[in-house]
């Protein structure tokens, strides 16, 4: 009888589907509803750098502007152990509410003395934690080579700071994105989110305006993440999680036929609901039994590309024959 199952970042999963830090994963009630849906595992909703100092900041302009020195360095201190605080209490208590993994997530895109707190994800219980790194490359004094630098910084200086698996969720601005992969996966990722999911501006013609675009994603986004995961998945000796438009059962499957060790869902149970979970296990099942697999890794990566990165299946050869018909 088939069975769905799975190893991500070292830990078991009863599913490949795993829920994506937004505010399905907010707090341990909305974690258990989502393993009670069938999830098999939950990225908590991000702590952002930016909040925690914005939360420090704020209680710095309450204070008086001659302030005793002891005094503003400890109200700097305990603003930011507050909010840290509030998060991690958030981790604790989902781990004691479910039983499958947690992973703490955080959204950066620099340094800071946030990664001073990274052990303390690790010692509230998370069973991997997550660095949603995005820097959006449109400082013309920055070269690409400096700025993949920071996300190389920003891995090497967390894992130093931890012993729980630590993935890395990113986005495709990268100039020679298969070098970017290799060189994180050399700098110690245990697993690489394809493809982070960014805020995009709009423009309100009415009133001449920004406002914010959709946040949800499409089925058709779903392409881009399953191409790089083929590519990847076996030149690679981290993970790879698929991320972005994975809508139904089938989606999964093919990300997994492509070789990833897991998806994220996040979008889909917005528009339909938990229920989408459930039925995108269904599925694989079904699928599964059809085809005469008993385990995930019976298929996993099976219609990946090659470990030498030689074919062209998954480039060239496709485009042409979308293009020229060519059979």
């Amino acid at each position: 009888m088939a069975e769905l199952k799975t190893t991500y970042l070292g830990l078991e999963l009863t599913s490949p589907v795993a829920a994506a830090s937004s505010s399905l994963t907010r707090d341990a009630d909305s974690i258990k509803r989502c393993e009670d849906a069938g999830f098999g595992a939950a990225v908590m909703k991000s702590l952002f750098e930016e909040q925690i100092d914005s939360d420090s900041r704020g209680m710095m302009e309450e204070m008086e502007y001659f302030s005793h020195t002891d005094a503003y360095d400890f109200i700097s201190h305990t603003s930011r152990d507050y909010y840290i605080d509030t998060y991690l209490d958030a981790v604790e208590k989902a781990k004691r509410s479910v039983d499958i993994p947690i992973i703490a997530s955080v959204n950066c895109r620099q340094q800071g003395s946030w990664i001073d707190y990274a052990g303390r994800f690790e010692s509230v219980g998370a069973d991997a934690l997550e660095l949603n790194v995005f820097v959006l490359p449109s400082d013309m004094t920055k070269s690409s080579q400096e700025i993949e630098q920071i996300y190389i910084d920003i891995l090497k200086k967390v894992k130093s700071r931890v012993s729980i698996p630590v993935a890395l969720k990113i986005g495709f601005h990268f100039s020679g994105m298969a070098n970017m992969f290799k060189r994180l996966d050399d700098a110690g990722a245990d697993a690489l989110v394809l493809f982070n999911r960014f805020y995009r501006t709009d423009i309100d013609i009415k009133n001449l305006t920004l406002k914010s675009a959709s946040v949800v994603s499409v089925p058709e986004e779903s392409g881009l993440p399953l191409q790089w995961t083929a590519l990847m998945s076996n030149q690679l000796s981290c993970d790879i999680c698929s991320n972005t438009g994975i809508y139904d059962g089938e989606a999964v499957i093919k990300h997994l036929l492509a070789g990833a060790s897991a998806v994220q869902v996040c979008s889909a149970v917005m528009k339909k609901g938990l229920a989408a979970v459930s039925e995108m296990n269904s599925r694989i099942l079904a699928w599964m039994e059809e085809k005469g697999y008993a385990s995930i890794d019976d298929f996993r990566g099976t219609l990946a590309g090659p470990a030498d990165g030689s074919s062209d299946v998954w480039e060239r050869s496709q485009y042409i024959k979308a293009i020229c018909g060519i059979s």
